[in-house]
């Protein structure tokens, strides 16, 4: 499944507008079909976050030349699955309470953060996600009980447990997604929270999935994505 979107008017404040300012995003795997009068496109993609307080999903981005009428296969990785471009690009997932994934044949490949007591971050354009207990690109969660903090991210601070008591008032924070190179760059959680935005899970947070796109979870990793520009 995609989602058509007109970007015309959207600023990329680091990798600008691509091509005729369209983008296609794929939340799921489906097909690409490449439009008349387009020869080249810029694919950026994220593997799943890894479950069970999983690596972060890696992240690469691509400019592929294609032929107009060609159909790409489009492949979204779930909770501990790798994303792919047809055979142009693809990232891979977060490994089960071990290492990030990464991006394979980008032009910009970079590695989810480590998870292990706690989940890691994505991978974003800005670099690799952070590991748990620590700032990145993402922010990783935070495996400890008390007031530390989960690992702020480019676009977000990591959320922050007050005492022994998980405070809702302190959550993770995150600026307005204003571009999609802002994508995947959120905090991680506190102990006993989710993380936003690509941060990953803190340790004893909920059941349930991980931060989109490409979180490592504290049960079930976050959804990879793929975003197709021309």
């Amino acid at each position: 499944m995609a989602f058509p979107i007109q970007n015309s008017i959207q600023s990329n404040p680091v990798t600008g507008v691509f091509g005729n300012g369209q983008i296609q995003m794929f939340p799921q795997s489906g097909t690409f079909t490449v439009p008349i009068g387009v020869s080249k496109v810029r694919v950026r993609l994220w593997g799943g976050g890894g479950a069970n307080q999983g690596g972060g999903g890696g992240f690469a981005m691509k400019v592929c030349d294609v032929t107009p009428a060609q159909a790409i296969a489009v492949t979204v990785g779930d909770s501990s699955q790798a994303s792919s471009f047809g055979s142009f690009v693809s990232a891979t997932a977060g490994v089960t309470s071990s290492v990030g994934g990464i991006g394979v044949g980008g032009d910009v490949n970079y590695q989810g953060g480590l998870g292990g007591s706690a989940g890691g971050g994505a991978a974003n354009i800005f670099g690799n996600g952070g590991n748990r207990n620590s700032s990145g690109a993402s922010g990783g969660g935070q495996s400890a009980n008390g007031t530390q903090s989960g690992g702020s991210g480019f676009g977000s601070t990591g959320g922050f447990q007050n005492g022994t008591t998980n405070d809702a008032k302190y959550p993770p924070t995150t600026l307005p997604i204003t571009s999609i190179d802002f994508i995947g760059t959120g905090g991680g959680g506190g102990y006993s929270q989710h993380g936003v935005n690509g941060g990953g899970d803190g340790a004893n947070a909920p059941t349930g999935v991980a931060s989109f796109p490409a979180a490592g979870g504290t049960s079930s990793g976050g959804r990879g994505l793929v975003i197709v520009e021309y």
